[in-house]
């Protein structure tokens, strides 16, 4: 220790009278550069983190010769595809120094400080290996010195065998259209940005550790634009996901182990040239031994597949009953009443995070993530208890379908008309469930304008579209949904998502989403040959839409969003809940069974001919209903006093809200009725109270009109 102090000492007073007596100079020389193969140490990890990846770090060692002081240090593989550095936050992977006495010069996420040395310098690289050293080559460390100088020197790895040896396949890779999920945006973060992402499909087959994704554009044989899985690049991020689950890791990197046949869909944001089209792409994917995998990717039948897996619903019940969180990140109210959102999950497993986050209209996100300057987003059973540990954070076991109630603080842009917002969910498995919030109730569908009635016809008696973008029949006749608007100007689009289920279908060329044919009732088609619209409206105006089923139209848990956009830059806005492609009652008994009512802690009404609340507690009456059909109106009367509540808008009585199972409410926002039973058959009924309902001698009749114009009706004393 005296010998290695005393050593240090000197080459510190040597190096001080070079630089003081201006005759310092670099003198620098790399030497013996030499791969001591994998392990037995596990320091250091990708990218630029300085803790254990589960896999033996690369070493390597050299000696420098001459007089100096050492800067930085830069490994290279001789085809550029891997890179190794000593500067920290530049997108390149790290490595941990040493000098040959074991001395830690930096870590792999630190950057190297001024090393001095007199006669020469020993140092020792770890470094974690992402495929390109296992795969052996020529590779050449160069260093730097005070004075900008640099030497370098190169050494051939032979390939590994140590490494786990990848025996895979790429049997397919193929462009799968956009969305439904939006996981990306124009930047290297995992966030998305409000649009749906484009998906291409990689169907694989063997055994292997992934530990790196690349799509990119081939233009005259060269790669241009490009989107991976490697942080710090300044490229694009691309989402990998199995199923459900999200194969990257926080920083965008992957490294997860194949095996068997596996699919996996890679996500990304368009920079353009995507929707461009006429384009050459190809996916490279490498492993951890080395192996790479390349494929061109077939353009194919590019259309909207209704894959996602439905794993949650979710509801803005507006300003709810409670105040447990502020603008802030602390688990503390602020004398405001929280925003409330009703949320049903259907998976099983350990829920490790939740995020609010708009993606419409004015900015907005709250988390449960400690730390991060996001307000928080409470968490809560139906019966109170709430899960949010001191520091926001969550963790609790979904172990069947259950309930939930989230808790926000307003920005100011929950109750606006323009305003969208996703939930995301995260297991502790790395699943991840994202589904657009259903609106407010309270909240207007449309802005600057009335889009009046929107119904799904079920099918049509046309053929004018088919799987693609094209203005062509397939054979098969097409979907209608029947429009009525009220707007004057100019309709330059229209587009139809189906936001529980997936699929989109638009009157934009060129995006790769199947298109929507429009006519008028019974008329010519009004699209342009490319399936634009440019149409002229004043007033009133009916409309049918025609669109190419993907599966998911006669779904009974389909919910559609029809937005009409204007060249003025106007959009007019409605979502339809669960279709029925019935023409009328085929049979069978409708039963209602009303239970009788007590008072409730929600607030949707009050003594308004509109769905609006008041600040008090409604009445509510349970009800459960036994048929099939379509649900049009309702009615409810009170026999034994006086008062008349139901679902018609612009009568004059007070409004009869309509709630479905998972907490969402039925009634458009003019508190009119159009659902199907089944699903929608145990509600519940909310009415404001006129002073009658909790008076003795009550006696209530609920008459339900169907859309076959039959009636049914109930009485309870």
């Amino acid at each position: 220790m005296r010998r290695r102090i005393v050593g240090s000492f000197l080459a510190t007073v040597a190096m001080v009278f070079l630089i003081a007596t201006g005759a310092f100079a670099a003198m620098g020389d790399v030497q013996n550069l030499n791969f001591n193969g994998f392990g037995p140490s596990d320091r250091v990890g990708t990218g630029e983190r300085s803790e254990p990846d589960g896999r033996p770090d690369a070493r390597f060692t050299a000696s420098i010769s001459g007089a100096g002081a050492l800067t930085g240090l830069l490994l290279k593989s001789d085809d550029g595809n891997a890179t190794w550095d000593t500067t920290p936050g530049n997108g390149i992977w790290g490595m941990e120094v040493r000098d040959s006495s074991g001395k830690l010069l930096t870590e792999s996420s630190g950057r190297l400080p001024l090393v001095p040395f007199l006669g020469g310098l020993g140092i020792e690289m770890a470094l974690a290996d992402n495929g390109e050293i296992a795969r052996g080559g020529r590779f050449t460390l160069t260093a730097r010195f005070l004075d900008n100088s640099e030497s370098s020197a190169t050494v051939m790895v032979q390939r590994s065998t140590t490494a786990t040896q990848t025996r895979i396949s790429l049997r397919s890779a193929s462009w799968e259209g956009t969305g439904p999920r939006d996981l990306t945006g124009r930047n290297e973060t995992l966030r998305g940005d409000g649009n749906p992402d484009d998906r291409i499909r990689l169907e694989l087959d063997g055994s292997g550790t992934l530990v790196s994704v690349e799509v990119r554009n081939i233009v005259n044989g060269n790669p241009t634009a490009a989107w991976d899985t490697i942080p710090g690049n300044g490229r694009w991020a691309l989402a990998a996901v199995e199923g459900n689950r999200m194969l990257n890791l926080s920083d965008g990197s992957v490294e997860v182990d194949l095996s068997g046949r596996t699919v996996l869909d890679l996500w990304m944001t368009d920079n353009g040239v995507i929707s461009r089209g006429g384009n050459r792409f190809e996916t490279v994917l490498r492993f951890s031994d080395g192996h790479i995998l390349r494929g061109i990717i077939d353009e194919g039948a590019i259309e909207p597949t209704p894959t996602q897996t439905r794993g949650l619903d979710a509801i803005f019940a507006g300003e709810g009953n409670r105040d447990l969180v502020g603008r802030n990140e602390e688990r503390s109210g602020n004398g405001r009443r929280d925003w409330r959102v009703d949320v049903n999950l259907e998976r099983p497993g350990t829920v490790t995070g939740m995020k609010v986050a708009n993606v419409r209209g004015p900015a907005g996100e709250w988390d449960t993530i400690p730390g991060n300057g996001k307000w928080l987003l409470g968490v809560t059973q139906t019966d109170g208890e709430v899960l949010n540990r001191s520091n926001g954070s969550i963790r609790f076991s979904v172990p069947r379908s259950g309930e939930l109630i989230l808790w926000l603080e307003n920005n100011g842009s929950l109750g606006k008309a323009e305003t969208r917002s996703v939930l995301t969910v995260t297991y502790d498995d790395g699943r991840v469930f994202e589904q657009e919030i259903q609106p407010y109730s309270g909240t207007s569908d449309s802005s600057d304008g009335d889009l009046i009635e929107a119904t799904f016809a079920g099918t049509g008696n046309r053929d004018y579209v088919g799987r693609n973008e094209t203005l062509r029949g397939d054979g098969r006749r097409d979907s209608r949904f029947d429009i009525r608007f009220n707007e004057t100007g100019t309709l330059t689009g229209i587009r139809i998502v189906n936001t529980t289920k997936g699929g989109e279908w638009d009157t934009t060329p060129n995006n790769r989403r199947w298109l929507v044919a429009a006519t008028r009732p019974n008329g010519a088609v009004l699209n342009a040959s490319n399936g634009s619209i440019r149409l002229p409206v004043k007033g009133t105006t009916s409309l049918q839409l025609w669109v190419e089923d993907n599966g998911t139209l006669d779904n009974p848990d389909s919910s559609f969003r029809i937005t009409l956009s204007f060249r003025d830059g106007k959009t007019l806005e409605t979502t339809l809940s669960a279709p029925s492609t019935e023409t009328g009652w085929q049979g069978g008994k409708r039963d209602l069974e009303l239970g009788r009512p007590w008072q409730a802690s929600s607030d949707y009404v009050g003594p308004y001919d509109r769905l609006q609340k008041n600040g008090r507690g409604d009445w509510v009456f349970p009800l459960k209903i036994q048929g099939r059909g379509t649900v049009r109106s309702m009615s409810l009367r009170n026999l034994g006093h006086s008062g008349i509540w139901d679902t018609l808008p612009g009568n004059g009585r007070w409004t009869l809200a309509v709630r479905g199972p998972n907490s969402r409410l039925l009634n458009r926002s003019d508190g009119s009725v159009n659902f199907s039973v089944p699903p929608n058959h145990n509600l519940h009924l909310f009415v404001e109270n006129n002073g009658t309902l909790n008076r003795a001698g009550s006696r209530y009749e609920l008459v339900v009109t169907w859309s076959d114009g039959a009636t049914s009706t109930v009485q309870i004393q």
